[in-house]
């Protein structure tokens, strides 16, 4: 018997305080990480020990919508801020080991794009980066 796959049909992602879920809106969504840029490294830094010589970060992929209370909105209104965020990348409501949240606080960055090419049947996207703040915990629901 194989693991447990994430399928890409179903997610939740909440941001913000209450938490709002934008699955609906987003066709792409990837937490991943790479190697902070840094002008001053430590000793600490340097020697590897202190966990934070990466920058994780969002990268998504989302539906342009000016309506109240779609994504786009809510980071055309929270630029700067820095907000908390739930990832469910198995789309469930509750955490448990087998199908853990994401945890942690993100920065909104710019205000994103709106707009694209001409077309008769196509719907404008966008893609947004988000650089996590504090965290990513996994959440295994008090396991």
């Amino acid at each position: 018997m194989g693991s447990t796959r994430i399928r890409g049909n179903k997610l939740a992602l909440t941001f913000g305080t209450p938490g709002t879920d934008y699955w609906a809106d987003a066709t792409s969504v990837v937490l991943e990480n790479e190697e902070k840029d840094s002008d001053v490294v430590t000793f600490e830094d340097a020697a590897g020990e202190s966990g934070t010589d990466r920058q994780w970060f969002f990268t998504i992929s989302a539906v342009q919508s000016t309506a109240t209370g779609s994504f786009w909105r809510y980071l055309w209104e929270s630029t700067g801020e820095v907000v908390p965020f739930t990832y469910a990348p198995h789309g469930n409501e509750t955490a448990t080991a087998e199908q853990p949240h994401f945890l942690g606080t993100c920065k909104v960055g710019p205000k994103p794009s709106v707009g694209g090419e001409a077309s008769r049947t196509s719907e404008f996207t966008f893609e947004v980066r988000l650089d996590v703040e504090t965290g990513p915990t996994l959440d295994e629901g008090g396991v």
